[in-house]
């Protein structure tokens, strides 16, 4: 009887704490990301600054661009000139949703009931 209590009870415990486990996540599921140049710092590319009045003028002229924030998952403007920059700026607002937008996720239908 002993040897049986030996052999059965780790057994048993081992069952019941495997178990008591949460289980893992399923393997389908995957965490979305943006697209790496979505998660850039806004850069606007300012020039150096202007020495004649010619080049203070056309400083004046700033284009338009939009930026990702992954914060807040929106794009908002910001004025941009031609002196370097990153790829986190784009031409037009829907340009900006439409590369940095999180895909949903489409769970089986058996997760929705």
């Amino acid at each position: 009887m002993i040897y049986f209590l030996t052999l059965t009870l780790p057994i048993f415990l081992y069952n019941l704490l495997d178990a008591a486990r949460i289980p893992d996540p399923p393997v389908f599921t995957d965490v979305q990301h943006y697209p790496c140049l979505c998660y850039l710092p806004p850069d606007s590319g300012l020039c150096p600054v202007a020495e004649t009045n010619e080049d203070i003028i056309d400083r004046n002229k700033l284009q338009v661009r939009y930026y990702f924030d992954p914060v807040t998952e929106k794009c908002y403007p910001f004025g941009t000139e031609s002196c370097g920059g990153n790829e986190n700026r784009f031409e037009n607002l829907i340009k900006c949703q439409s590369i940095c937008k999180k895909h949903k996720q489409i769970l089986p239908t058996q997760f929705l009931q």
